[in-house]
Order: C-alpha cells, then sequence, then structure tokens
C-alpha cells in the first residue's frame, strides 16, 4: 500500500479507488470502497456511447460515439477531481482496440480531460476478467465467457488460477446480430450460429475445460439472461452475483429466448429495455458453448474486467483473504463493529461449533461460520424495535461476493436469530425456497450461540477472554474466571438455555 493510500483510508481501513472501463458499447465509471479482496461499489455510471458501433465495416469508431465518449469521460474526471479519488484505472477494449483510429481516440481523451487509458490487448483483457471472476468466487473451476459489445473473452481457471485465454470477435456489435434474429426465422439463426460455431471450433482445443466444471457468464447481456430465469421461475432473491442454473435449465431458458421477439422481453421486471434486443444472440451464443463442454452449471459473474483490475494490484498477502471474510469484516466495521470482537466469538464457540451440523459441507459451513462470528455486531447502531429485520437484509443483501444465493441466506437468517432470538423469521417464502431444514437449524444454532456471546461479553473481546464454554456429554457449561463472575448474569444463563436447546444440549 502507497503512502498516499495510507492517508486517504478511512477509520475502518477502507480506500476509494475508481476504474474507467471504455468498452464498446459502454463507457463507465466505478468508483469502490476497498480493502483487501473486498471491492464495494460506491459510485456507478455509465454512458452507451456505441464507440464499436460499425467499426468491423468501417475500421474506424463511431463518429457520435467519440463525441459521446468524450463527453463522458470529461464528466468523470470532474466527479474524481470532487470525490478525491486518486487512485485511477483506465483502460480500452476491443472496439479501441482494433479501430484505426483507436490510439488518436486516447491521445484526444489525455489532451483533453488529462486521462491516461490503456488499451489493453484481448489476451490481457481475457486474463483480467478471469481474475476478476476468481476476485469474486475464489473456489471457481471451469470455463469463464467474458462478453462486451464487441468481443467475447474464454479463459479456462481452477484453483485460483488463470489459464491461457483467448479473445474472439463474438461481440453483438461485431456480429451486427442486432436486427439479425427477428424471432421468427429458422434460417437467420442457423447462419448466425454457423457463424459462431466456426470461429469456437477454430479455439476449440485452446479453452477446454474439465467436464465438471462450471461456465461462467461475465456481461450485461448474460446477466439479463439470467434476470430472465428469475422472473421465470419466480426467484425469491434479486442478487445477480452467483446466480446459478443448472445445465437442463440453462439450455431451457436460452432455446426459449432465442425464439422471443425482443418486444415480448422487455415488459420483463429488471430488464433494461436496451438489454432487450441482445438477448436472443446471447442466448444463442451461449447454446452454441454449452454444447461444446459438459458444463454443470452456468453461474453468473457481477465481477469481471474491472474488479479484475484491482484484483491484479494487490499484494499476495492481500489476494489470501477470502471475498466473503473481507466482505463482512467492512461491513462490520463500517457499522461499528469492533474488529476483534468476531474472531474472539469463533474461538469462544469453538467447542460447540461441531454439534451445529455441515450443512454446506465441512469447509464452506467453516467459512460462514467464521462470517457469521464477523457480523456479530453488525446491528448495534440499529433501532432496537427494528434491528433484527434491518440486520437480517442488510446481511442478505450487501455487496460482498463468494457466496451462493443458498449461503447468503442462510448467513442472513443466522445475523436474525442473533438479535430476535427465536422468533419467526422475515421473508418465509425466501427462506423456504432457498434453505432446507437442515440450513434452517445451523442458522438457528448459530445466531443463537452469536447472542449468548454478546450477553456474556457485553460484545467485546477482552470480557469474553474471561469465560469459555465446556460440552461433556450431552450437557454444556458455561465458565467464568474468578475475576468475573458477574459476567454471568441470569440474562447471560437464559440465553446459554436457548443455545443448549438449538445444539440439542442441556445445561448444567
Amino acid at each position: 500500500m502507497s503512502s498516499a493510500e495510507k492517508r486517504l483510508k478511512n477509520p475502518a481501513g477502507l480506500i476509494d479507488k475508481a476504474v474507467i472501463d471504455v468498452g464498446s458499447n459502454s463507457v463507465r465509471l466505478v468508483v469502490y470502497r476497498t480493502r483487501d479482496t473486498f471491492f464495494q461499489p460506491i459510485f456507478n455510471e455509465k454512458v452507451l456511447a456505441g464507440l464499436g458501433r460499425g467499426v468491423m465495416e468501417t475500421g474506424k469508431l463511431n463518429p457520435q460515439g467519440v463525441i459521446d465518449a468524450l463527453a463522458a469521460l470529461k464528466r468523470y474526471q470532474h466527479i474524481l477531481k470532487a470525490r478525491g479519488v486518486r487512485n485511477v484505472l483506465a483502460v480500452a477494449t476491443a472496439a479501441v482496440r482494433v479501430a484505426q483510429d483507436g490510439v488518436d481516440f486516447i491521445e484526444t481523451v489525455k489532451r483533453q480531460t488529462g486521462l491516461s487509458i490503456q488499451i489493453i490487448p484481448g489476451e490481457e483483457e481475457a486474463r483480467l476478467s478471469a481474475l476478476g471472476v476468481i476476485a469474486g468466487a475464489p473456489e471457481a473451476a471451469g470455463l469463464i465467457g467474458d462478453l462486451g459489445g464487441s468481443s467475447l473473452e474464454l479463459v479456462p481457471i481452477g484453483k485460483g488460477r488463470v489459464k491461457r485465454g483467448i479473445s474472439l470477435p463474438l461481440g453483438p456489435l461485431a456480429m451486427q446480430s442486432g436486427a439479425m434474429l427477428s424471432g421468427n426465422s429458422t434460417a437467420e439463426r442457423l447462419a448466425l450460429a454457423a457463424r459462431i460455431d466456426s470461429q469456437l471450433d477454430a479455439v476449440q482445443s485452446e479453452i477446454s475445460a474439465t467436464a465438471n466444471g462450471d461456465f461462467y457468464a461475465v456481461g450485461g447481456a448474460w446477466r439479463a439472461l439470467a434476470i430472465v430465469h428469475m422472473s421465470l421461475r419466480g426467484h425469491p432473491l434479486r442478487v445477480l452475483h452467483h446466480y446459478t442454473m443448472s445445465r437442463a435449465e440453462a439450455f431451457e431458458l436460452v432455446q426459449l429466448v432465442e425464439t422471443q421477439r425482443p418486444d415480448s422481453l422487455g415488459g420483463i421486471p429488471g430488464l433494461s429495455a436496451r438489454r432487450a434486443p441482445l438477448l436472443p444472440y446471447a442466448a444463442l451464443l451461449l447454446e452454441r458453448i454449452l454444447q461444446r463442454q459438459l458444463f454443470d452449471n452456468v453461474v453468473i459473474s457481477a465481477y469481471g474486467l474491472r474488479e479484475g483490475l484491482l484484483y491484479d494490484r494487490l499484494r499476495s498477502k492481500e489476494r489470501a483473504a477470502h471475498p466473503m471474510l473481507a466482505g463482512v469484516k467492512a461491513l462490520a466495521q463500517q457499522n461499528w463493529s469492533s474488529p476483534r470482537f468476531g474472531p474472539a466469538v469463533e474461538r469462544w464457540m469453538e467447542p460447540v461449533s461441531g454439534k451445529m451440523g455441515i450443512p454446506f459441507g465441512k469447509k464452506r459451513t467453516a467459512l460462514l461460520n467464521a462470517a457469521a462470528c464477523r457480523l456479530a455486531d453488525v446491528g448495534s447502531r440499529l433501532h432496537p424495535d427494528h434491528r433484527a429485520e434491518i440486520a437480517f437484509d442488510l446481511v442478505l443483501y450487501a455487496p460482498y461476493p463468494g457466496l451462493s444465493h443458498a449461503e447468503r441466506a442462510a448467513l442472513a437468517l443466522s445475523i436474525f436469530y442473533r438479535y430476535a432470538g427465536e422468533q419467526t423469521a422475515p421473508r418465509a417464502g425466501l427462506i423456504g425456497h432457498l434453505l432446507g431444514a437442515k440450513e434452517q437449524k445451523w442458522a438457528l444454532a448459530l445466531g443463537l450461540s452469536l447472542r449468548c456471546a454478546a450477553a456474556v461479553s457485553g460484545r467485546t473481546a477482552k470480557l469474553l477472554k474471561h469465560t469459555h464454554l465446556e460440552k461433556e456429554n450431552k450437557k454444556l457449561r458455561l465458565i467464568a474466571s474468578e475475576n468475573a463472575q458477574d459476567l454471568l448474569t441470569e440474562k447471560a444463563h437464559k440465553r446459554l438455555q436457548s443455545m443448549a436447546n438449538a445444539l440439542g444440549l442441556k445445561t448444567s
């Protein structure tokens, strides 16, 4: 971390960084509040300049697109100065990369705005997009597909490593697909599918991934497909990151969308009218990719090139922080939680953690347990009458990655029980849709354990260290050191009793 970054840190240790992404279709500015692998967007603005419109025919950037892009970049520079953001990464991708006047455009931007924009090669764009997916899902394994306006980047990944990726001119602007899929022409779809197949066939050996991996879909068009699928399924959690479709579900979706007219898709809640015309092509492209490899699932990643740029500049120690834990730590500290209390609670609960079950597998459950402990005080400044419900929603929708939708719901439910005790949880439909009985039982046991720890310690690590849990056979005891007996109040004993009941134990 540079000395300038240290000066710009806020009390929670967070640093603001900005990424400007000059793409074929849009020019976007995102300001992130960051700490290690936690990247929270706090400002996000884009202009649909359409720089790449017509570039394949003329060889040059769209003239009106150049005017609109310059206007956007001038505005962005004003915003960055007003917000005091000095750490700025700016890149240009496919359209600027292939246009004859791409370098001239970058030089004009430099003269008129002072911004230095790097034109990144296709292979580098693929690598950075893959790093972005890994930043949001360290366990990701399979193939990444980042669909932009002019290009498609494909990169095999596994075990946190990025293999050699490629960039293909398969974006909708490059393929001129906007008017080619009218929804009623089989011949048009077959012709476009043949063009896609010819390019994918040529690079098949370079993009092969393991048969049991997943396909990680990056880009606005594929996120829009996920919105359609959510709507069709009545999925209750409208969070796109890590939304997962099985292989069979993905095939059903693309075969439906391919044949739809854009105006029939435009009425779906949450779907941009500008995205609807691109969906039949995005669906066709996804189908041709799925036909080639036996991916288990299609996983939507809200992380891509921009997050990859941030991740690429982290030191190895910073990269080692799991994004879920980095996220909950930042969330907790932004809500005035002590950074030491969560780890202390995790250690305090070790004697009984095995009694809670492992509904998400041993490794993932342990990770979720650690995350919940760091969120044990996240509602400290909320109104007590509404604290449990607000904390539930805060955790459910917080902008941290690395969680499936079921894991996100279970984590939020545990925090609800931490504040509400054994009251009926909110959003019963959502909980029932995403969680089974064993996941809900785990969340209750964990939440009541956090509740007991808070009562015993006054929500401080220092006092919690003066107590410990003992489990012998089916009995649970709370022990305090000789000079800390006053911590064992009636309230603490009541919460211990509730905790023990949820764990299937008795107190003594």
